[in-house]
Parts: C-alpha cells; structure tokens; sequence
C-alpha cells in the first residue's frame, strides 16, 4: 500500500507527541507513522524549532548576534520603542527563532541531533539543544508574526495612512490609490484586499460608507433575449451590424458613442460623447432634446478641431432617440467641399449594452451631478470642471493611466487646450466633493 500522509500543518497535539516520542528515543522516521505525516517533515520540524537551555542561553553567544534585527516576537508587546529590537532581551532570547551556538557534542549525531532521551541529559553542564513543545509553538507564532509585519498598518507612517485616508474620503476607489502612489509612498504598497481590511476593521481615519460602490449586488441571469425592433434608418445600413468586427468589440480610435443625458422633464440635458480608445468623455448643455441642438454642438466641433475632428469621429455610434435619428443632418459637413463628416450607425431598440462606454461614464458623471437635478441651472464653466475631473480619474484597464493622458500622448497638447481641458494631479483629485447637491 502506497504512503497517505496529510499535508496539513502540525497541530499543538502533535507538536507535544513530537516531544513525547523523542524524550522515549524514538526516530523521527517512527515518529511520522505513528501521528501520520510525512518522516522528512517531522525531521524539518525537529532541526528548525528546537530550542537552546541552560544558563548559558545568552545573546552574547549567538552566533547570529552580528547581524541581528528581530523586533516584536513577544505576544505582548509593553512598550514599541523599547521592543523594537529585540536582541539582548530576556524574553526574546527564550523564542528566537534564529537563535544559534555552536555545540560540540558526539552523543548529538545518535540521538537525531537533540538532546531529547539522551541518557547524559541530567549530569551535562553544557548548553543544551532540546525540542520543547511549548517552546516550538511560540517559535512558530513568532515566525508567523515575521512573516506578516511587512503588511501590517502599524508599521506604516501616520502620513501615509493620512493619505490613504484623504484619497477614500475624496472619492477614489482603493485600487487606483494603491496603483497611483506617490513617489515617497511607494515603499508602502500593498494590495487592494489588504486595503479593503484595513477600512474593514477601522485601522484608517475613514470607514465603508466613505467608499462609493461597496454595496451588494444582485446577481442577474444571462438571458440575452431583447425586443429589439427594426427602424427605418436600420433598414438602410444604418446599423451597428454594418460595423467590422474590430469596430464593434474594440473601438479603435475613430469610433465614437453619442448619447444624452436628462435632468428633469422639460429641462436642460447634457449631450455627452465618448472616445472609447482614450475612455474619455466630452459633455455639452443643450436646452432641448431635439436634433437640431445635436447638430449645433457637431457643428461647432468641426469647426473647433478641424482636421482632428476627421480623426476621432469617423463613425459614430448613437441609439434611437428622437434627438439622433436624422442621420443625414449628424453626417452633413459644415464645409462644402466635404461631402459626409462622419458616418451614423444605430444601436437597437432596447440595447444600451451595444455602447457600453458611454453607459459606464455616466455612472461616473452622476458621482457629480445626481439624478433629478436640473441641469438648467448649470453654467459651462460646471460642466467643464465636471469633465476634467471624469477626465482626470485614472482607469484601470488602461493601466491606470487618465483619458487625457491617452489623448494628449496620441494627438499632442494643442488638443487639449482647444477643448479646455487640463491635468489635476491625483493628490489634488476630488470626485466626492460635490458640485451638483439634491434641493
């Protein structure tokens, strides 16, 4: 029969009969049969958590006093500044599991390099290497508490909990603060999850409520069964099946999304467009939902970037509002010479997943403008200072670089001055101060 030892670790029961077996001279090949683990792994456990007694048991006689840092290997720490080295303290020389003397001893080798049943035990005056079960679980939690300092919080400087701190409460999700740290915190980079349990358990000066999306979600089914319906400006290649492959699932530059966005009824709107290449989004007031409005804002556009406007907006992508459905009026130039601007292609009825850039960004933008407030009574001034901060907030699928970033690397600086748009610092990034509040 084939060996079935357990790879789970040594329990405080089995630790003690390691220590019982031993003190009665049995080998550490007899020792794993009988609690049933692996004899190489009872030998490891042996040679690395045995221990040193005897009065002799000093710092001074380590052999690894030179080169010593161990701090906090007591359970209870008293004072941090005292107990932040712990070499020549009485308590910690007791566990330390790097606590080594040279013995020279010719009775170690036959009882499987312990003293542990050796018949000399009682009449030896030298320092002697034992394993003492109580001793080894200390010396296992004190390695445990080693290897997990690195991520401990009170580690950390209070400046950099300071900023962890400030970041959540201005509205930045923990991973784009783990991922865009200063220069100077760096050294203090740790996870997201790791970030997470700090918030959790209350070790920052911020707490759950202060993170905008921790919320449960419902998990819905994946029924892909729509009613969609077919329009008339479909039926004559006006749909986003006439896309390529490539334009539909990647959005090359070139591929915009158009849509808007309401207030109240019979208010102001907001006519946002979306590069989705660059995730960067652009926002205009309207004062009605009509088609002509769009077309001023097109128009207006063409003029501003010129040449650059052929270059992000190729083809749009809009949905079946009443505001979009003269494709005509959207593709005609303001120039004549130019015969079509851009070309229109219409998402379903019923199928805002088919612009899903455009969909998301709006989520952002209502961190800033709630539901059911009138746009009306924004200038254009709010409306910039809205979409550079949207601008200005990093995305993770684009390595946590921000949207005007990825513009102005792959069309130069002038653009941004022609739309207004500038670079804010992270450390200077609000997104939860808000500028539009519920009256």
């Amino acid at each position: 029969m084939g060996r079935n030892y357990s790879n789970k670790n040594l329990t405080e029961l089995e630790l003690a009969n390691i220590e019982f077996y031993l003190n009665n001279n049995r080998s550490p090949a007899d020792i794993g049969r009988i609690i049933q683990k692996d004899p190489s792994g009872i030998r490891k456990e042996i040679k690395k958590y045995s221990s040193y007694f005897g009065k002799s048991r000093k710092c001074s006689n380590c052999l690894n006093k030179d080169n010593c840092h161990q701090k906090y290997l007591c359970e209870n720490i008293i004072d941090k500044i005292r107990c932040s080295q712990c070499k020549y303290c009485n308590n910690a020389v007791k566990i330390c599991p790097n606590y080594k003397v040279s013995i020279d001893c010719e009775l170690l080798k036959k009882n499987h390099h312990v003293c542990n049943g050796c018949e000399m035990y009682s009449k030896c005056n030298n320092v002697k290497i034992k394993y003492h079960a109580e001793t080894a679980i200390k010396m296992h939690n004190a390695v445990q508490k080693i290897s997990r300092m690195g991520t401990k919080i009170d580690s950390f400087p209070q400046e950099f909990k300071d900023y962890l701190s400030d970041r959540i409460k201005n509205g930045i999700s923990p991973e784009v603060i783990m991922n865009t740290l200063p220069e100077k915190y760096e050294m203090y980079k740790s996870s997201t999850s790791s970030f997470y349990d700090w918030i959790d358990k209350g070790l920052l000066d911020c707490g759950n409520l202060d993170l905008r999306n921790k919320v449960s979600r419902v998990r819905y089914g994946t029924n892909t069964l729509k009613r969609n319906t077919v329009k008339g400006h479909q039926l004559n290649g006006r749909s986003i099946e006439n896309l390529t492959n490539e334009e539909r699932e990647n959005r090359p530059l070139g591929i915009v999304e158009l849509d808007t966005v309401e207030g109240i009824k019979g208010g102001a709107l907001l006519f946002t467009i979306m590069i989705p290449c660059f995730s960067l989004m652009l926002a205009f007031k309207i004062k009605q939902k009509t088609q002509e409005e769009i077309k001023k804002v097109l128009d207006k556009l063409e003029e501003k970037l010129k040449s650059k406007f052929y270059v992000i907006f190729r083809k749009g992508i809009p949905d079946n509002g009443v505001e979009f459905t003269n494709y005509e009026a959207l593709e005609k130039s303001i120039y004549e010479d130019i015969e079509k601007r851009m070309s229109v292609y219409y998402t379903h009825t019923y199928a805002s997943y088919e612009k899903p850039h455009i969909e998301n960004n709006h989520i952002l933008l209502r961190w800033l403008i709630r539901k059911g407030y009138d746009i009306t009574k924004l200038t254009d001034e709010d409306i910039l200072d809205i979409i550079t901060r949207l601008n200005n907030y990093p995305r993770p699928k684009k390595n946590f670089k921000t949207p005007i970033q990825l513009l102005e690397e792959e069309l130069g600086s002038e653009i941004l001055e022609t739309l207004n748009l500038h670079h804010i610092p992270i450390e200077k990034l609000n997104m939860k101060d808000m500028i539009i509040k519920n009256k």
